[in-house]
């Protein structure tokens, strides 16, 4: 069991990694990005909350995991709230969305 656990959240992380590099065109194209960061959100919250009951079944649950828990899924659904509203992230899609216009008069160059 003491193996189980730190396997699970690599292959958790590394779910999460990929999913987003799957679809990043379409998150920095469209403007669903508060969406889908409150789907992660919501997808990581759960699997804290299955780790409260973990930690009670251990004996290891302490006031000090029971309230961090808690303040890290606010966190969370406050970054998705508030991370698409940054410069920042409009910045990031301009630049991508300008590397898509150049790839594809690129494309059209090599055509003719």
């Amino acid at each position: 069991m003491d193996i189980a656990l730190p396997i699970l959240g690599i292959l958790m992380i590394m779910a999460l990694v990929v999913g987003a590099t799957i679809k990043i065109n379409t998150l920095l194209i469209s403007k669903s990005l508060t969406k889908i960061l409150l789907i992660i959100a919501s997808i990581l919250s759960m699997f804290m909350i299955i780790i409260l009951p973990i930690h009670y079944l251990d004996g290891t649950l302490t006031w000090g995991i029971f309230f961090s828990m808690l303040l890290i899924i606010a966190i969370l659904f406050l970054l998705a709230n508030f991370v698409p509203k940054l410069p920042i992230v409009s910045y990031l899609r301009e630049i991508h969305l300008s590397n898509l216009k150049d790839a594809e008069e690129q494309e059209l160059r090599q055509a003719e």
